[in-house]
Protein backbone atom coordinates (compact mmCIF):
# COMPACT_ATOMS: atom_id res chain seq x y z
CA UNK A 1 0.00 0.00 0.00
CA UNK A 2 1.36 3.31 -0.77
CA UNK A 3 1.36 5.78 2.16
CA UNK A 4 -0.87 8.27 1.03
CA UNK A 5 -2.32 8.97 4.51
CA UNK A 6 0.94 10.17 5.33
CA UNK A 7 -0.88 13.59 3.11
CA UNK A 8 -3.41 13.33 5.53
CA UNK A 9 -1.41 14.53 8.55
CA UNK A 10 1.14 16.45 6.69
CA UNK A 11 -2.13 18.72 5.82
CA UNK A 12 -3.17 18.71 9.22
CA UNK A 13 0.08 19.62 10.14
CA UNK A 14 0.36 22.40 7.81
CA UNK A 15 -3.56 24.05 8.69
CA UNK A 16 -1.02 25.41 11.51
CA UNK A 17 0.21 27.26 9.10
CA UNK A 18 -3.12 27.98 7.62
CA UNK A 19 -2.77 25.34 5.22
CA UNK A 20 0.22 26.33 3.76
CA UNK A 21 0.97 24.34 0.38
CA UNK A 22 -0.19 20.88 1.17
CA UNK A 23 0.11 18.86 -1.89
CA UNK A 24 -0.50 14.81 -2.66
CA UNK A 25 2.49 12.67 -2.85
CA UNK A 26 2.73 8.90 -3.20
CA UNK A 27 5.75 7.19 -1.14
CA UNK A 28 7.21 4.30 -1.50
CA UNK A 29 6.36 1.66 1.35
CA UNK A 30 8.47 1.29 4.32
CA UNK A 31 8.22 -1.91 5.89
CA UNK A 32 8.59 -2.43 9.57
CA UNK A 33 9.63 0.98 9.87
CA UNK A 34 11.32 3.12 13.51
CA UNK A 35 10.80 6.68 13.67
CA UNK A 36 14.07 8.99 13.19
CA UNK A 37 14.78 12.69 13.76
CA UNK A 38 18.28 13.90 13.29
CA UNK A 39 19.74 16.70 13.89
CA UNK A 40 23.31 18.49 13.01
CA UNK A 41 25.00 19.97 16.47
CA UNK A 42 27.73 21.16 15.16
CA UNK A 43 28.69 24.91 15.20
CA UNK A 44 32.31 25.42 14.71
CA UNK A 45 33.40 28.98 16.01
CA UNK A 46 36.26 29.74 13.75
CA UNK A 47 39.54 29.99 15.84
CA UNK A 48 42.84 30.08 15.05
CA UNK A 49 43.38 26.32 16.01
CA UNK A 50 40.28 25.31 13.97
CA UNK A 51 40.85 27.33 10.81
CA UNK A 52 41.19 24.33 8.67
CA UNK A 53 38.30 22.32 9.91
CA UNK A 54 35.75 21.13 7.97
CA UNK A 55 32.77 23.16 8.34
CA UNK A 56 29.46 21.42 9.73
CA UNK A 57 27.62 21.45 6.16
CA UNK A 58 26.67 18.02 5.97
CA UNK A 59 25.37 15.36 3.99
CA UNK A 60 23.98 12.40 5.54
CA UNK A 61 24.29 8.77 3.77
CA UNK A 62 22.29 5.57 5.01
CA UNK A 63 24.12 2.54 4.25
CA UNK A 64 26.15 4.02 1.85
CA UNK A 65 27.80 2.59 -1.06
CA UNK A 66 31.67 2.92 -1.89
CA UNK A 67 34.24 3.18 -4.91
CA UNK A 68 37.34 1.28 -4.47
CA UNK A 69 39.07 4.50 -3.09
CA UNK A 70 36.36 4.59 -0.12
CA UNK A 71 34.62 7.72 -1.35
CA UNK A 72 30.86 7.45 -1.59
CA UNK A 73 28.96 6.60 -4.72
CA UNK A 74 25.81 5.84 -3.78
CA UNK A 75 23.38 5.32 -0.91
CA UNK A 76 20.17 3.23 0.18
CA UNK A 77 19.14 6.93 1.61
CA UNK A 78 20.04 10.47 0.89
CA UNK A 79 19.81 13.61 3.20
CA UNK A 80 21.81 16.72 1.27
CA UNK A 81 22.22 20.05 2.63
CA UNK A 82 21.53 19.18 6.36
CA UNK A 83 22.81 22.73 7.89
CA UNK A 84 23.59 23.56 11.38
CA UNK A 85 20.45 22.91 13.67
CA UNK A 86 17.95 26.05 14.50
CA UNK A 87 16.73 26.90 18.16
CA UNK A 88 13.16 25.49 17.47
CA UNK A 89 12.46 21.93 16.13
CA UNK A 90 8.65 22.18 15.19
CA UNK A 91 6.59 18.79 15.58
CA UNK A 92 5.35 18.91 12.35
CA UNK A 93 7.37 19.02 8.51
CA UNK A 94 6.63 22.31 6.50
CA UNK A 95 5.30 20.77 3.38
CA UNK A 96 4.58 24.33 1.62
CA UNK A 97 8.35 24.91 2.18
CA UNK A 98 10.54 24.32 -0.33
CA UNK A 99 13.87 24.99 1.21
CA UNK A 100 17.27 23.41 -0.19
CA UNK A 101 19.04 23.26 3.04
CA UNK A 102 17.81 21.59 5.69
CA UNK A 103 17.84 22.53 9.69
CA UNK A 104 17.22 18.39 10.51
CA UNK A 105 15.91 15.14 8.75
CA UNK A 106 13.01 14.53 7.70
CA UNK A 107 13.03 18.74 6.98
CA UNK A 108 11.20 19.32 4.28
CA UNK A 109 11.96 16.80 2.05
CA UNK A 110 8.94 14.68 0.85
CA UNK A 111 9.68 11.48 2.21
CA UNK A 112 7.46 9.58 3.96
CA UNK A 113 7.17 10.34 8.01
CA UNK A 114 5.59 8.72 11.08
CA UNK A 115 1.88 8.49 11.98
CA UNK A 116 -0.12 9.30 14.97
CA UNK A 117 0.69 6.68 17.52
CA UNK A 118 -0.52 6.62 20.97
CA UNK A 119 -1.93 10.39 20.60
CA UNK A 120 1.20 11.55 19.61
CA UNK A 121 2.23 13.54 16.48
CA UNK A 122 5.34 11.54 15.22
CA UNK A 123 5.03 13.89 11.36
CA UNK A 124 8.21 15.80 12.33
CA UNK A 125 9.68 11.44 12.49
CA UNK A 126 11.05 9.73 9.16
CA UNK A 127 10.38 6.39 8.85
CA UNK A 128 13.00 4.07 7.79
CA UNK A 129 13.09 0.21 7.80
CA UNK A 130 14.44 -1.48 11.23
CA UNK A 131 17.06 -3.13 11.29
CA UNK A 132 20.96 -2.30 11.26
CA UNK A 133 22.42 0.50 9.34
CA UNK A 134 25.11 2.17 8.68
CA UNK A 135 25.23 5.92 8.99
CA UNK A 136 28.06 7.98 7.13
CA UNK A 137 27.93 11.81 7.66
CA UNK A 138 30.33 13.64 4.85
CA UNK A 139 30.77 17.29 4.71
CA UNK A 140 30.37 19.41 1.90
CA UNK A 141 30.99 22.40 0.14
CA UNK A 142 28.29 25.15 0.86
CA UNK A 143 26.57 25.19 -2.50
CA UNK A 144 23.39 24.02 -4.17
CA UNK A 145 25.08 21.45 -5.67
CA UNK A 146 23.78 17.99 -5.32
CA UNK A 147 26.20 15.95 -3.28
CA UNK A 148 26.73 13.25 -6.27
CA UNK A 149 27.30 16.07 -8.60
CA UNK A 150 30.18 17.21 -6.53
CA UNK A 151 33.80 16.14 -7.17
CA UNK A 152 35.38 13.07 -5.78
CA UNK A 153 37.57 15.88 -3.56
CA UNK A 154 34.82 16.81 -2.51
CA UNK A 155 32.91 13.93 -1.27
CA UNK A 156 35.75 12.47 0.53
CA UNK A 157 35.31 14.02 3.76
CA UNK A 158 33.82 11.92 6.03
CA UNK A 159 32.89 13.23 9.45
CA UNK A 160 31.06 10.15 11.02
CA UNK A 161 31.20 6.38 9.84
CA UNK A 162 28.93 4.19 12.39
CA UNK A 163 26.58 1.23 12.15
CA UNK A 164 23.42 1.25 14.59
CA UNK A 165 20.64 -0.68 15.09
CA UNK A 166 16.80 0.97 14.90
CA UNK A 167 13.99 -1.05 16.47
CA UNK A 168 10.29 -1.32 14.83
CA UNK A 169 7.82 0.71 16.17
CA UNK A 170 10.81 3.02 18.24
CA UNK A 171 11.05 6.93 18.10
CA UNK A 172 14.64 7.83 17.87
CA UNK A 173 16.58 11.23 18.08
CA UNK A 174 19.61 11.45 16.28
CA UNK A 175 22.30 14.23 16.73
CA UNK A 176 25.57 14.52 15.55
CA UNK A 177 27.99 15.79 18.42
CA UNK A 178 31.48 16.89 18.92
CA UNK A 179 32.54 14.50 21.73
CA UNK A 180 35.20 16.15 23.04
CA UNK A 181 37.02 19.83 22.71
CA UNK A 182 40.88 18.16 23.31
CA UNK A 183 40.33 15.28 20.60
CA UNK A 184 37.48 17.34 18.18
CA UNK A 185 36.01 13.81 17.50
CA UNK A 186 33.01 13.43 16.45
CA UNK A 187 30.26 10.89 16.65
CA UNK A 188 26.42 10.12 16.78
CA UNK A 189 24.45 9.84 19.54
CA UNK A 190 21.45 8.45 19.55
CA UNK A 191 18.55 7.87 22.13
CA UNK A 192 15.47 6.14 22.16
CA UNK A 193 12.69 8.10 23.06
CA UNK A 194 9.81 6.68 25.56
CA UNK A 195 7.39 9.44 25.20
CA UNK A 196 4.88 7.25 23.48
CA UNK A 197 5.43 4.49 26.08
CA UNK A 198 4.47 6.22 29.19
CA UNK A 199 1.41 7.96 30.91
CA UNK A 200 1.20 11.52 30.14
CA UNK A 201 -1.48 13.64 31.11
CA UNK A 202 -3.48 15.90 28.92
CA UNK A 203 -3.32 18.59 30.77
CA UNK A 204 0.17 18.84 32.13
CA UNK A 205 3.10 20.40 29.49
CA UNK A 206 5.97 18.67 30.05
CA UNK A 207 9.91 18.91 29.46
CA UNK A 208 13.10 17.19 30.18
CA UNK A 209 16.83 18.90 29.68
CA UNK A 210 20.16 17.75 28.49
CA UNK A 211 23.54 19.05 28.53
CA UNK A 212 25.03 17.31 25.11
CA UNK A 213 27.97 19.88 25.40
CA UNK A 214 32.00 18.49 24.74
CA UNK A 215 33.77 17.24 26.89
CA UNK A 216 35.68 19.63 28.23
CA UNK A 217 33.75 22.62 26.62
CA UNK A 218 33.07 24.94 30.26
CA UNK A 219 36.05 24.27 31.36
CA UNK A 220 37.90 25.52 28.15
CA UNK A 221 35.51 28.12 27.35
CA UNK A 222 37.24 31.79 27.33
CA UNK A 223 35.20 34.39 29.07
CA UNK A 224 35.48 38.32 28.50
CA UNK A 225 36.61 37.56 24.62
CA UNK A 226 35.76 40.63 22.12
CA UNK A 227 32.47 40.42 20.87
CA UNK A 228 31.57 37.14 22.87
CA UNK A 229 27.81 36.87 23.79
CA UNK A 230 27.65 36.91 27.73
CA UNK A 231 26.12 33.94 29.78
CA UNK A 232 25.81 31.49 26.87
CA UNK A 233 28.61 28.94 28.53
CA UNK A 234 27.32 27.29 31.76
CA UNK A 235 29.16 24.63 33.71
CA UNK A 236 28.57 21.03 33.84
CA UNK A 237 25.94 20.88 36.32
CA UNK A 238 23.35 23.37 36.93
CA UNK A 239 19.88 23.45 38.66
CA UNK A 240 16.54 24.31 36.76
CA UNK A 241 13.98 26.53 37.78
CA UNK A 242 11.01 28.17 35.83
CA UNK A 243 8.60 30.94 35.89
CA UNK A 244 5.48 30.94 33.83
CA UNK A 245 3.43 34.21 32.37
CA UNK A 246 0.85 35.19 30.84
CA UNK A 247 -0.43 38.73 29.03
CA UNK A 248 1.86 41.60 29.34
CA UNK A 249 4.75 39.81 30.78
CA UNK A 250 2.76 38.79 33.98
CA UNK A 251 3.96 36.02 36.25
CA UNK A 252 1.42 33.67 36.98
CA UNK A 253 0.49 33.60 41.00
CA UNK A 254 2.23 30.19 42.22
CA UNK A 255 4.64 29.55 39.58
CA UNK A 256 7.68 32.15 39.78
CA UNK A 257 11.40 30.52 40.54
CA UNK A 258 10.14 26.73 41.00
CA UNK A 259 12.47 23.84 40.84
CA UNK A 260 12.02 21.87 38.00
CA UNK A 261 15.31 20.02 37.15
CA UNK A 262 18.96 19.11 37.55
CA UNK A 263 21.17 19.51 34.45
CA UNK A 264 24.30 17.77 34.00
CA UNK A 265 26.63 17.14 31.21
CA UNK A 266 26.27 13.76 29.87
CA UNK A 267 26.60 12.24 25.86
CA UNK A 268 24.68 9.14 27.54
CA UNK A 269 21.93 8.30 25.39
CA UNK A 270 19.37 7.85 27.73
CA UNK A 271 16.11 9.77 28.41
CA UNK A 272 16.05 12.40 31.21
CA UNK A 273 13.11 12.42 33.88
CA UNK A 274 10.10 14.69 32.00
CA UNK A 275 9.11 17.41 34.96
CA UNK A 276 6.08 19.49 34.19
CA UNK A 277 3.68 22.51 34.51
CA UNK A 278 -0.05 22.69 34.33
CA UNK A 279 -1.47 23.84 30.54
CA UNK A 280 -4.14 26.36 32.91
CA UNK A 281 -2.56 27.52 35.39
CA UNK A 282 -4.27 30.63 35.91
CA UNK A 283 -7.16 29.93 38.09
CA UNK A 284 -10.59 30.84 36.96
CA UNK A 285 -10.01 30.07 33.20
CA UNK A 286 -12.54 28.46 30.89
CA UNK A 287 -10.46 25.06 30.77
CA UNK A 288 -10.08 25.73 26.70
CA UNK A 289 -8.02 28.31 25.85
CA UNK A 290 -4.97 29.01 27.63
CA UNK A 291 -4.42 32.07 26.71
CA UNK A 292 -1.11 34.01 25.81
CA UNK A 293 1.10 33.08 27.77
CA UNK A 294 5.32 32.21 28.23
CA UNK A 295 7.65 30.50 30.17
CA UNK A 296 11.54 31.21 31.34
CA UNK A 297 14.16 29.03 32.28
CA UNK A 298 17.04 29.67 34.43
CA UNK A 299 20.17 27.72 34.89
CA UNK A 300 21.92 28.10 37.77
CA UNK A 301 24.80 27.00 39.66
CA UNK A 302 23.70 24.72 42.35
CA UNK A 303 23.89 26.67 45.80
CA UNK A 304 22.75 30.09 44.04
CA UNK A 305 19.30 31.06 44.78
CA UNK A 306 16.34 30.79 41.95
CA UNK A 307 16.22 34.87 41.73
CA UNK A 308 19.13 35.93 41.91
CA UNK A 309 19.42 38.50 39.26
CA UNK A 310 22.83 38.70 36.97
CA UNK A 311 20.53 40.25 34.34
CA UNK A 312 21.45 40.01 30.67
CA UNK A 313 24.58 42.33 30.52
CA UNK A 314 26.70 40.81 33.59
CA UNK A 315 28.58 37.96 32.89
CA UNK A 316 28.66 35.07 35.77
CA UNK A 317 31.26 33.10 34.17
CA UNK A 318 29.06 30.20 33.35
CA UNK A 319 26.76 30.50 36.73
CA UNK A 320 23.94 31.18 34.61
CA UNK A 321 21.95 31.52 31.57
CA UNK A 322 18.24 31.90 30.78
CA UNK A 323 15.92 30.46 28.17
CA UNK A 324 12.64 32.45 27.34
CA UNK A 325 9.96 30.55 25.35
CA UNK A 326 7.01 32.04 24.02
CA UNK A 327 5.30 35.80 23.00
CA UNK A 328 4.54 36.84 26.87
CA UNK A 329 8.06 35.64 27.98
CA UNK A 330 10.40 38.40 29.37
CA UNK A 331 13.85 38.53 27.55
CA UNK A 332 16.53 35.99 28.15
CA UNK A 333 19.97 35.26 27.16
CA UNK A 334 18.15 32.53 24.77
CA UNK A 335 15.07 33.53 23.43
CA UNK A 336 12.74 31.07 21.58
CA UNK A 337 10.19 33.17 19.93
CA UNK A 338 7.83 30.91 19.63
CA UNK A 339 3.92 32.14 19.03
CA UNK A 340 1.04 31.03 20.59
CA UNK A 341 0.90 28.39 17.57
CA UNK A 342 4.30 26.71 18.13
CA UNK A 343 5.59 27.32 21.60
CA UNK A 344 5.39 24.61 24.54
CA UNK A 345 1.82 25.84 24.78
CA UNK A 346 -0.31 25.14 21.23
CA UNK A 347 -3.38 27.04 20.71
CA UNK A 348 -4.74 26.12 17.21
CA UNK A 349 -8.65 25.75 16.01
CA UNK A 350 -9.93 22.38 16.90
CA UNK A 351 -13.49 21.21 17.17
CA UNK A 352 -16.09 24.04 17.23
CA UNK A 353 -13.15 25.65 19.34
CA UNK A 354 -11.19 28.61 18.21
CA UNK A 355 -8.98 28.19 19.07
CA UNK A 356 -8.52 25.66 21.72
CA UNK A 357 -5.23 24.95 23.93
CA UNK A 358 -3.25 21.81 24.02
CA UNK A 359 0.02 20.68 25.77
CA UNK A 360 3.29 19.42 24.41
CA UNK A 361 6.19 16.98 25.19
CA UNK A 362 9.57 19.29 24.91
CA UNK A 363 13.13 18.56 25.31
CA UNK A 364 15.64 21.28 25.98
CA UNK A 365 18.93 20.57 24.74
CA UNK A 366 22.28 23.07 25.52
CA UNK A 367 24.88 22.24 23.29
CA UNK A 368 28.24 24.15 23.23
CA UNK A 369 26.29 27.29 23.77
CA UNK A 370 23.44 26.91 22.13
CA UNK A 371 19.99 26.00 23.73
CA UNK A 372 17.42 24.12 21.45
CA UNK A 373 14.06 23.27 22.00
CA UNK A 374 12.31 20.14 20.32
CA UNK A 375 8.37 20.34 20.64
CA UNK A 376 5.96 16.97 19.96
CA UNK A 377 2.75 17.96 19.38
CA UNK A 378 -0.40 16.03 20.56
CA UNK A 379 -3.06 14.85 18.75
CA UNK A 380 -6.18 17.23 17.94
CA UNK A 381 -9.56 17.06 16.21
CA UNK A 382 -9.98 19.29 12.67
CA UNK A 383 -11.64 22.54 13.10
CA UNK A 384 -15.75 22.41 12.84
CA UNK A 385 -16.32 25.25 10.13
CA UNK A 386 -20.52 26.44 10.86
Amino acid sequence: MKLTYQFLWRCMAGAVLVLAGCRKTDFPEVSSPAYLRVFNCLTYNITIDNKDAPQPFLTMLVDPELDASGIPVGAGIVFDYLDTRGPLARPYPDAGNSALFQKDYPGTAKIPVGPIVNGYDLSGYGMITSGSHRFMFVTRPRSTDPFFSLTAAARKNILVDSTIQLDQGEVYTMNVLERSIYTRKTGIYLRKEIFTKIPLSDSLVYTNFYNLSSEGYAATYSFGELNAQTNVCIRDTMNVFYTLYTANHTPVNGFSNLFTASMIRSQDPVVHPYTNFPLFPVAGGDGIFAGTSGQKFNFLLPGIPPDYAYGNLQESMGMFTSLAVGPEAPIGIFNTMADIQTGMVISIRSGIYNPRSFATVNTVEYVNGNMYITTLQRRYDPPIYK
